[in-house]
C-alpha cells in the first residue's frame, strides 16, 4: 500500500500540465523585462536562458516518465529526478533574484520579493503532493535571496529576512498538510479499489457458486426424479410381489388338495378314460405349481440353498446348452474376465436366471442377431446416479442382444409378472419376473438398458463373495429326493391347519400311511387337542400362519410340554430367512405346498426316523413367532 501511494504521489507530479513547468521561464522573462537596464542586461539574459534550459530538462524528464510508465519499484529513482529538477529550478530562481536585487531601487526589491513569494506560493500547491519536491524548490530560492538581502545589513532588511523565513516555514506547513490530505485520499482510493476488486472477485465467485449450485440443483433434481421413479417402481414391484405371494399362497392350498386327491385317485382302479382324465388333471396342476413357483420367485418367497459358486464356471458349463437353446440363427459370444468370479447363490436358481435372460434375448431377435454374455468384477462408487446398486464389490452378469429393444414404458414394466409383448401362447410373462425375484432374494440388483431398434442390456449385479468357492460342481449340488420310510406302529401325529380342504386331504394321507391323526382347526384348537390327549404325540404337522395362533407359537408351546416332539411346518410360502434354519436331524423340517402324499409321508418318515421315539434331544423350536411369513 505505501509503495503504491508514493508512486501515485510522484505520478501526480509528472502528470502536471506543461504550462505549470513553462510558468517558470515565462515569469523569469517578465521579471527580467521589468528590471531591464544597461547594467543588468547580460545577467537577465543568462538568467532567463538558464531557466529555459532547466525547464526543458524537466519537460524531457516528464516526457520520458509518461512514455515509460515506470513500475512502482522505480518510484524512488524518478522521485529523485523530479526533486533534482525542482532543486535546479529553485536555485535558478534564488540566484537570479539575488543578482537582480537592487538596493537602490525599492520597486525592484519589491518586484523580486513579490514574484519569488508568488512562485513559492504556487509551488506549495503544484508540488504539495510530494513535500521534498517543494522544499527542493523553496529552500534554495529563499536562501539565495536571503543571503543577498542580509548583505545590506540594516534592520529593515533583517526584518525582511525574518519574514521570508516565516513565510517559507508557513508554506512548507501548507504543503505538508496538503500532502497529508492527498496521501490520505490516495490511501482511501486504493482501499476502495481493493474493496472493489474484492467485491468484483466475490461477485464473480458468487456468480460461479450460483452457477455451480444451479447445476447441482439440476443434477440433484434429476437424480431425485430418477430415485423417486426407482422408488415408485420398487414400491410398485413390492406391492405386486405381496399380491403375487398372497395369490401363490392361496393357490398352493388349492393345488395341494388337487394334487393330493389326484394321487389318491391314481392309487385306485380306474378305467382308461378316467385314468387319462385324472392324468390331465395332474399335468395341469403341476403346470399350475410351476407358475406358482415362479410367482414365489418373483415375490422372493422361495427356498434358496445358496452356495459360494464361480459364476465363470457356471456360464462355461452352460455354454453348449445355451447354444442349443437360442438356435443357429443367433450368434453366441461369451466374454468372461480371467480368474474366478465368486458369488453366493443357489446354483439351480442362478442357472434359471441365465436361461431366462437368454430366452428373452432370443425371442427379441426373431430374425437372428448376436447374443453376448459377459461376466466381470465391478466396484460401485458413492456417486453413481440412480438406478444403480449400492456401494460395494460385485460380480456383474451382462446379457446383451441386438434385438428389437424396448421403449420406456415396456422397459418400466419388463419385470412385472404376466407382462409380455409376445404373441398369445408364446410366453407367460413370468420369465423376467422370476429373474427379478431370484436376483433380489440373492441380495443382488438388476437393471435394464434398452432403446427401440438398438437391442437390450440386462445387468445382474451379485455381491462378490470373499468365502472359498465350493469344491463340488453345480450338477452335484442338485437336491436329492427325500427317503420314504415306513410308519412306525402307534405313531401319533397332531395336524394343525386352518384350511379345511388341506386339513382333510392331509389327514387322509397320513391315516392311509398308518399314522394316528389328531386334528386342530388352528393353533389354539390344536393346543387344546394336545392337552386333552393323554398319550404321546410324536409329530406335529402345522401350517405356519393360522387365524388363531400360528404354527411357530404352537410349536414353541408344545415343545415346552413335550420336549421330544418332532415338528413339520407346511406353508404355501417358503421358509422365511428371518426364521431359524430348518434342521431335520434336530427334529424340525419344512414342506412347501403344494405337496403330494409321497412328499408328505417322506418328510414325516424322515423326521420320525431321525431318532428313536422317546429318546434323543428336544427339537430346536424357533423362539420368536414369524413376522413376515404367512
Amino acid at each position: 500500500m505505501r509503495g503504491a501511494v508514493r508512486a501515485e504521489q510522484i505520478r501526480t507530479l509528472y502528470r502536471q500540465s506543461v504550462w505549470v513547468f513553462a510558468a517558470n521561464p515565462a515569469n523569469a522573462l517578465i521579471v527580467a523585462s521589468v528590471l531591464w537596464r544597461p547594467g543588468t542586461r547580460v545577467t537577465s539574459v543568462i538568467w532567463v536562458a538558464a531557466m529555459v534550459a532547466v525547464t526543458v530538462g524537466r519537460l524531457w524528464a516528464r516526457r520520458s516518465y509518461l512514455r515509460r510508465q515506470p513500475p512502482v519499484e522505480q518510484t524512488a529513482r524518478w522521485a529523485l529526478r523530479f526533486v533534482a529538477g525542482t532543486l535546479a529550478t529553485g536555485t535558478t530562481w534564488g540566484v537570479g533574484c539575488a543578482l537582480l536585487f537592487d538596493s537602490q531601487r525599492p520597486g525592484a526589491q519589491l518586484l523580486v520579493t513579490f514574484v519569488l513569494g508568488g512562485m513559492i506560493a504556487g509551488a506549495s500547491g503544484t508540488l504539495a503532493s510530494y513535500v521534498p519536491a517543494f522544499i527542493g524548490f523553496a529552500a534554495p530560492a529563499l536562501t539565495a535571496l536571503a543571503v543577498r538581502i542580509a548583505m545590506e545589513g540594516d534592520s529593515s532588511h533583517v526584518a525582511i529576512i525574518v519574514l521570508m523565513l516565516i513565510y517559507g516555514v508557513v508554506m512548507t506547513m501548507v504543503a505538508s498538510n496538503t500532502q497529508r490530505a492527498l496521501v490520505e485520499a490516495l490511501r482511501l482510493r486504493f482501499d476502495n479499489e481493493d474493496l472493489l476488486v474484492q467485491l468484483r472477485t466475490a461477485r464473480g465467485s458468487l456468480e460461479e457458486i450460483n452457477r455451480t449450485l444451479e447445476d447441482r440443483v439440476r443434477e440433484r433434481t434429476a437424480a431425485f426424479e430418477r430415485q423417486s421413479e426407482t422408488l415408485r417402481d420398487a414400491q410398485r414391484m413390492e406391492s405386486i410381489g405381496l399380491l403375487a405371494g398372497g395369490v401363490a399362497h392361496d393357490f398352493n392350498n388349492l393345488l395341494t388338495v388337487v394334487l393330493a386327491n389326484v394321487s389318491l385317485l391314481q392309487r385306485g382302479q380306474l378305467e382308461e378314460s378316467d385314468r387319462i382324465s385324472v392324468e390331465e388333471i395332474r399335468t395341469s396342476a403341476n403346470r399350475g405349481a410351476v407358475l406358482v413357483s415362479q410367482l414365489l420367485a418373483f415375490s422372493r418367497r422361495q427356498i434358496l440353498k445358496p452356495q459360494v459358486l464361480d459364476l465363470a464356471r457356471i456360464i462355461a458349463d452352460m455354454e453348449q446348452f445355451l447354444g442349443r437353446l437360442i438356435g443357429s440363427q443367433v450368434e453366441l459370444t461369451i466374454a468372461i474376465d480371467p480368474g474366478p468370479l465368486p458369488v453366493e447363490a443357489d446354483p439351480s436358481q442362478l442357472q434359471q436366471v441365465i436361461i431366462n435372460l437368454c430366452t428373452n434375448a432370443r425371442d427379441a431377435m426373431p430374425d437372428g442377431g448376436r447374443l453376448t454374455i459377459e461376466a466381470k468384477r465391478f466396484e460401485q462408487g458413492a456417486e453413481a446416479p440412480a438406478p444403480a446398486p449400492p456401494v460395494g464389490s460385485y460380480v456383474v452378469l451382462l446379457v446383451r442382444d441386438t434385438g428389437i429393444g424396448m421403449d420406456d414404458e415396456t422397459r418400466r414394466l419388463a419385470f412385472d409378472p404376466f407382462f409380455t409383448t409376445k404373441e398369445v401362447g408364446r410366453g407367460t410373462g413370468l420369465g423376467l419376473a422370476t429373474v427379478y425375484g431370484i436376483v433380489e432374494q440373492s441380495g443382488g440388483f438388476i437393471a435394464v438398458d434398452s432403446q427401440p431398434g438398438r437391442g437390450s442390456i440386462f445387468s445382474v449385479y451379485l455381491p462378490a463373495s470373499t468365502e472359498p468357492i465350493a469344491a463340488t460342481g453345480v450338477r452335484e449340488l442338485l437336491p436329492h429326493p427325500l427317503p420314504v420310510s415306513s410308519p412306525q406302529p402307534e405313531v401319533t401325529v397332531l395336524l394343525a391347519e386352518d384350511n379345511p380342504m388341506v386339513r382333510g386331504v392331509a389327514a387322509r394321507m397320513l391315516r392311509e400311511a398308518g399314522y394316528r391323526v389328531l386334528e386342530g382347526v388352528d393353533g389354539e384348537s390344536a393346543l387344546q387337542v394336545a392337552r386333552s390327549h393323554d398319550g404321546p404325540i410324536d409329530l406335529l404337522v402345522t401350517d405356519l400362519v393360522m387365524v388363531r395362533m400360528g404354527g411357530i407359537e404352537l410349536a414353541k408351546r408344545l415343545a415346552e410340554q413335550r420336549p421330544r416332539l418332532k415338528i413339520l411346518f407346511i406353508s404355501g410360502f417358503s421358509w422365511d430367512n428371518a426364521l431359524p434354519a430348518i434342521n431335520p436331524d434336530q427334529g424340525v423340517d419344512f414342506l412347501q405346498k403344494p405337496f403330494t402324499p409321497d412328499a408328505l409321508i417322506a418328510s414325516a418318515g424322515r423326521l420320525l426316523s431321525s431318532s428313536v421315539r422317546g429318546e434323543g434331544t428336544p427339537p430346536a423350536v424357533p423362539k420368536t413367532p414369524p413376522t413376515s411369513t404367512t
